[in-house]
């Protein structure tokens, strides 16, 4: 009961492979996502969820303020994302 694949559909296999690997390097590189957390299936999916909304939001952040590189925009987006943040709980603690 062996299936015999075409050059084509282990080329196209690779090619998804190789993607899923650079996405790795990517968010390893410019996330700082070493190691996973957890080891329980629902742990990880979290925690590949929230690195793959953070890698949207940052992508858009340097899109929209038309940014090169991933050091400065990171750096830039967390530091507006922390003044945001305080500003809203000075904003709840004066009501």
């Amino acid at each position: 009961m062996s299936k015999t694949l075409s050059a084509k559909d282990v080329a196209d296999i690779y090619k998804q492979r190789w993607e899923i690997e650079v996405f790795f390097r990517f968010i390893k590189q410019n996330l700082n996502f070493s190691h996973l957390l957890s080891r329980n299936i629902n742990g990880v999916k979290v925690i590949m969820y929230m690195t793959l909304i953070t890698s949207i939001l940052l992508i858009v952040y340097k899109k929209i303020n038309e940014l090169k590189g991933y050091k400065i925009p990171k750096l830039k987006f967390a530091q507006e994302l922390e003044v945001l943040i305080i500003k809203d709980i000075v904003r709840k603690m004066w009501r």
